[in-house]
């Protein structure tokens, strides 16, 4: 078995080799270059840098070492070239670390390590000297190399995203919603860029003043545009609650109904203050007046964990996932293309990015489904579909909505209780007639919600001994990031190799 390992971790270098000869021959050249007679500072930032980006490379290791040793047989450098391998290799499974760590670490191995030799043996100043500029040196230009490599990768996010956006023609076309996707989704269709039209529109809308509610201006300019509205404010106070709760008080003479009046006062509030607010009492006084009583929503804090594995020899992963919040929801989706490679990822990170696209562009829950699979239809071949996985946490409504079409089961942590949601619909992209399942439970702070992809379901379905969710019982209490590897580790577990694209998502309520 161990002969077998070692097989295969050795194919999996060689295959690795082949495919990036040429960045390794690169590398290897830049390592040999020194500055100053025996200072090889090239090949500690080319080894952190290609670590931290590729992963550890035990050869990428070999061609730093065989670049030294081409020059010199240099022990120092091995030694802290062996140090960094190691460090990256201890965090292979875990969340990539942050740049300055990886610069601080390098340099500082370095540093220690040739300063101790110079403790012990002769110790010189221009040589200590020496090895804080060689420290400094090899410091900054990971962190600039690195920093540089993130913007690229950055911008070309972007513009693939942007090449995903129609023409213009395409555009407006879609936007007056053709009558093949209005037949097939009944509802309306919107492309991505008018999305980003308004995204850009809501930035500068925020660089607007915003005023303190309790002030005077506050309650003047709330008065001005409610009279604007035809709405007369007789009475208007702004109290202190219990913790940071905010409560307002309005009495309010008007011809517009209690809802239109409610709908108008929240918007002006949230638009001159940047408070959202929702009514908890309302009197009809008498036809006409109404005193209205509103109070803040409370922020709660939403946040999303992650831990992936790609299957063994497919150069990316056939998963793609999104969280965002925005207003009072907070949304995670996770879509599987069909099979693996690169072609399952385009599909699947289609299908993420248009959803994303439609969310941020007020379209209703089951507009952006429907549409979002019409679309898939007209894009993808024949027998091509992604799984669509979309929870919606509405913290308003303290409820999250989950929205299934051929997903892998949803598993929300609540209580000490394990509560497993599955859905039955067959995937997107097949059918015009499109049916999803729709599931609703109620939300508390503390809540974990844990989505998966099927190649974790099916990779645990194999040993008959593995629950999952007896799995959680165990492990609920642990913190989301550790929960999300656990989940993964367990599900890998015995495997001799990756079977599947591997995806968790771990969301914690607080």
């Amino acid at each position: 078995m161990l002969d077998k390992a070692k097989e295969k971790t050795f194919k999996k270098e060689f295959i690795h080799i082949k495919e990036n000869w040429l960045i390794f021959l690169v590398c290897f050249f830049i390592s040999r270059y020194s500055i100053i007679e025996e200072i090889f500072p090239f090949a500690i930032i080319v080894l952190s840098t290609y670590c931290y980006n590729r992963g550890p490379s035990i050869s990428m290791l070999l061609v730093m070492l065989l670049a030294i040793f081409s020059i010199q047989l240099n022990f120092v450098y091995s030694v802290i070239l062996i140090a960094i391998y190691l460090f990256f290799y201890s965090f292979r499974n875990e969340e990539q670390k942050s740049v300055l760590l990886i610069s601080v670490y390098g340099a500082a191995v370095l540093f220690f390590s040739k300063t101790a030799i110079l403790v012990f043996g002769e110790f010189n100043i221009n040589s200590f000297m020496l090895n804080i500029f060689e420290a400094l040196f090899i410091f900054s230009s990971i962190a600039l190399i690195n920093d540089g490599i993130k913007i690229i990768k950055e911008k070309k996010y972007i513009n693939r995203k942007k090449s995903i956006t129609k023409s213009k023609d395409e555009s407006s076309e879609l936007n007056r919603i053709p009558k093949s996707i209005m037949e097939a989704a009944s509802t309306s269709v919107s492309n991505d860029k008018p999305f980003l039209m308004k995204q850009r529109r809501s930035r500068s809308s925020n660089k607007k003043k915003k005023f303190n509610l309790f002030s005077d201006k506050a309650k003047n300019k709330i008065k001005e545009q409610l009279l604007w509205q035809n709405m007369n404010l007789k009475f208007f106070e702004v109290m202190s609650g219990n913790g940071d709760s905010i409560i307002l008080s309005l009495t309010v003479k008007t011809e517009k109904t209690p809802e239109e009046t409610e709908a108008a006062i929240v918007l002006i509030v949230r638009n001159l203050s940047g408070i959202k607010v929702k009514c908890v009492e309302r009197v009809i006084a008498s036809p006409n007046y109404y005193v209205l009583k509103f109070k803040n929503i409370k922020r709660v804090k939403i946040r999303t964990y992650n831990a992936t594995a790609i299957k063994d020899g497919s150069p990316v992963s056939g998963d793609s996932f999104a969280y965002e919040g925005r207003s009072d929801k907070y949304y995670t989706v996770l879509c599987d293309g069909i099979g693996s490679g690169q072609e399952a990822f385009d599909e699947s990170n289609v299908a993420v990015d248009l959803l994303s696209s439609f969310i941020n562009a007020d379209f209703s829950e089951e507009q952006v489904i429907k549409t979002l699979n019409s679309i898939l239809m007209l894009k993808f071949e024949d027998e091509r579909y992604v799984t669509f996985d979309l929870n919606i946490i509405d913290y308003s409504k303290k409820e999250i909505r989950l929205y299934k079409a051929g997903a892998a089961p949803t598993y929300i942590l609540s209580g000490g209780t394990v509560d497993k949601i599955v859905g039955k619909s067959l995937p997107m992209g097949i059918l015009e007639n499109f049916d999803y399942n729709v599931f609703k439970r109620v939300i508390r702070k503390g809540d974990i919600i844990v989505m998966i992809s099927d190649g974790i379901v099916d990779s645990v379905n194999m040993d008959v001994k593995k629950s999952l969710e007896k799995y959680l019982e165990i492990i609920m209490d642990k913190d989301p990031q550790t929960i999300a590897n656990s989940i993964l580790s367990y599900a890998l577990r015995g495997r001799k190799e990756v079977m599947d694209d591997m995806t968790v998502l771990v969301t914690i309520i607080d």
